[in-house]
């Protein structure tokens, strides 16, 4: 299951309580990006829902229960209580609308030893039964510590990790961070795609932002430039020349990248071709 795993959902018919006594009917789907996920990282469900009725359908709280929860289970069986709960925005179907709503079980419950789970979903509409999809399993690995180096003292010292993990068919790289007297870990941040064909190199600069650089692809490296708590703070990609490119930490203590050639996203490379063209300075093909 590499491309998409799916839960298929039951159908609902149910009475909507309408003047015309009408029936409807809600379709509901869950379904993931990938059968497995790194642990402490984000775990991105998608609930998809149909009005197949021809009545308008509001699906939003009533009373103290939403209308939507999560169910999610262990493997062998063990129900995880929610540590945080779920709040879903109210939602208003048309006939015949669709609409798919993304959500991250990671924040929501406590899903961090590795091994395999099952996720469910159930649906209340109003004044009908509520609608219970079948099992949607993934699973949740450890990954590989591929470097790590701690930083700062007491209570405030971080533990920063980069995690190897393996995403059928390719390879991903994550960046952790833990506060170990806090018993505090940040959400694991993809950092993108990972060719393990060599160490990524890091270093911190004189404001503590922690800069990265890692092979993405062949003759192609990624820069990542992170602060304290793993937040992103800059990007970019670098292709190849003569030289690879390499991170340089001046006596100021500010870091810079030498080598290579900087690769711009697409939407600025022709934005660049338009102005070139304008003045006149576009290469002859």
């Amino acid at each position: 299951m590499n491309a998409r795993a799916w839960g298929m959902a039951c159908f609902l018919v149910g009475w909507l309580g309408n003047s015309q006594g009408a029936w409807a009917q809600l379709d509901v789907r869950l379904e993931t990006p990938k059968s497995s996920y790194l642990q402490y990282a984000p775990i991105p469900v998608t609930v998809n829902l149909k009005n197949l009725g021809g009545q308008e359908l509001v699906l939003e709280e009533s009373g103290d229960r939403p209308w939507l929860e999560m169910i999610v289970q262990s493997i062998d069986g063990l129900l995880l209580k929610p540590d945080r709960p779920l709040a879903p925005p109210a939602l208003v179907l048309k006939p015949g609308e669709s609409r798919a709503l993304p959500l991250d079980l990671a924040p929501h419950f406590l899903v961090r030893e590795p091994g395999g789970y099952r996720v469910r979903a159930s649906v209340r509409p109003p004044q009908g039964t509520s609608l219970l999809t079948e099992p949607l399993p993934f699973l949740v690995g450890r990954g590989e510590i591929i470097w790590s180096m701690p930083r700062g003292h007491g209570k405030e010292r971080r533990i920063f990790s980069l995690v190897k993990f393996y995403e059928d068919p390719n390879v991903g790289l994550y960046l952790r961070v833990e506060v170990p007297e806090q018993n505090l870990v940040f959400p694991s941040r993809r950092l993108g795609p990972f060719l393990p064909l060599g160490q990524p190199t890091a270093e911190f600069d004189s404001e503590n932002h922690l800069h990265l650089l890692y092979a993405v692809g062949p003759g192609q490296h990624r820069i990542s430039v992170v602060n304290q708590d793993g937040n992103p703070l800059r990007e970019e990609n670098r292709q190849e020349t003569l030289e690879k490119p390499k991170l340089r930490k001046g006596p100021d203590g500010l870091v810079d990248v030498e080598g290579g050639t900087v690769i711009l996203p697409s939407h600025l490379r022709e934005k660049l071709s338009t102005l070139q063209a304008r003045a006149g300075t576009v290469p002859a093909p």
